[in-house]
């Protein structure tokens, strides 16, 4: 139905349940224009596995800088128990995570590794650079025993322990059987700190991996994850300025903003923002992965989204663009205020300059039509904290 229908509804329940009816089909089928290859090279340096970009342009345009380039600059990062997650004490959102972390200290029997860092340009383009043979070994994998299964998802970090479930149902099976759910809900609180519990969740496994099909860019995930030190010197006027976004973080809790560093150098957040009252992201949690760099505040700090969004001004791969992060940027400006600008960006898109044109279009000449999909998505991806997973329906 077109936008200009002149059908009347007696309350906004009523209209957007008639519209949710009349596009569920399109809003079930919805994919990016041309999201089977990669969003930046289009398939040229290979392959996206349905990604939104490739790891070629995704380790160029979104490098990750490993530590021995920063030895010196930054302390490495510790992988306790708590996950690091030990400064600052200000912060209620990253003490309530320890806190909790310190009770599943019991189940954890095995010492995982931590999450390998992806591979750099230079890796990719060797890769790309050399023919590649047939692997064969895939019917030898699946004949294996249990018992040496087992053995080998022990060495595995919990990222990669996941990415095996997804394998096969075997797999899952098995990973479900010998893995306590206590496990998982430690690793569910490790990767998503700012997760709350509000529901029953009878499967922590199922709730892990609902949450990592909920976002844009599993690379973006294991980056956040592996909290690689930037490259550059850290100054006294960065750490008093991140000291003043802590405080001030906790003073705008009641906006529905939240964030909290992920490393002692407080280089990677993740935020999260709930979505504005009376907007089709209303009931939604939508978590950002949040890099903040050494010359920060001079320089503004990178913002992605990582659960996924239809909104005209987020990329597929999550990027936000709002000109106070790519022209605009002032040293009066905190990561609170930057989330409630990301925040009132939901509700009051720029359509002049989209980083998503098709979205921008339907936007603009079929409103209806994209509220609907972004209620979908909204229920599908932000809505986890009330609505656990269902087996079958992830």
């Amino acid at each position: 139905m077109a936008a200009g229908c002149s059908k009347t509804f007696t309350s906004k329940y009523e209209e957007e349940l008639y519209y949710d009816v009349e596009y569920e089909e399109f809003c079930k089928t919805f994919e990016f224009s041309n999201s089977s290859t990669c969003w930046i090279c289009n398939g040229y340096y290979g392959p996206n596995y349905e990604e939104p970009l490739c790891g070629t342009c995704h380790s160029f345009i979104f490098p990750n800088h490993p530590q021995d380039e920063a030895e010196g600059l930054a302390t490495e990062v510790s992988d306790d128990e708590d996950s690091g997650n030990d400064e600052p004490p200000e912060n209620g959102s990253e003490a309530r995570d320890r806190s909790d972390g310190d009770q599943d200290q019991d189940y954890d029997h095995l010492e995982r590794p931590r999450p390998s860092a992806p591979r750099n340009v230079n890796q990719y383009l060797e890769m790309l650079s050399q023919p590649r043979e047939m692997d064969e070994s895939e019917r030898q994998i699946c004949a294996l025993p249990v018992e040496v299964l087992l053995s080998i998802f022990s060495h595995l970090d919990d990222l990669s322990l996941w990415n095996a479930s997804e394998v096969c149902k075997q797999w899952k099976r098995i990973l479900e059987v010998h893995i306590p759910q206590q496990m998982w809900q430690k690793y569910t609180k490790e990767r998503w700190p700012l997760f709350q519990q509000v529901s029953t969740i009878p499967n922590w496994l199922h709730m892990y991996g609902a949450l990592m099909n909920s976002c844009f860019c599993r690379t973006c995930l294991i980056q956040m994850a592996h909290k690689a030190p930037m490259r550059g010197r850290v100054n006294h006027i960065r750490a008093n300025r991140l000291r003043n976004d802590i405080r001030s973080l906790d003073l705008d809790a009641t906006e529905g903003i939240d964030a909290v560093a992920l490393d002692n150098q407080l280089f990677h957040w993740q935020a999260s923002i709930l979505g504005p009252p009376g907007s089709p992201y209303e009931g939604g949690k939508f978590f950002l992965y949040i890099v903040i760099p050494c010359s920060y505040p001079m320089l503004p700090p990178q913002v992605r989204f990582l659960t996924k969004i239809v909104h005209p001004n987020v990329s597929r791969h999550g990027d936000v663009g709002i000109d106070i992060i790519q022209h605009n940027w002032s040293l009066a400006l905190t990561i609170s205020k930057l989330l409630l600008s990301v925040q009132s960006l939901l509700t009051d898109p720029f359509t002049q300059i989209c980083m998503e044109p098709e979205l921008g279009r339907m936007y603009e000449n079929d409103r209806p039509k994209f509220e609907a999909l972004a209620r979908r998505w909204t229920w599908k991806y932000a809505m986890y904290e009330v609505l656990p997973p269902v087996e079958g329906l992830i």
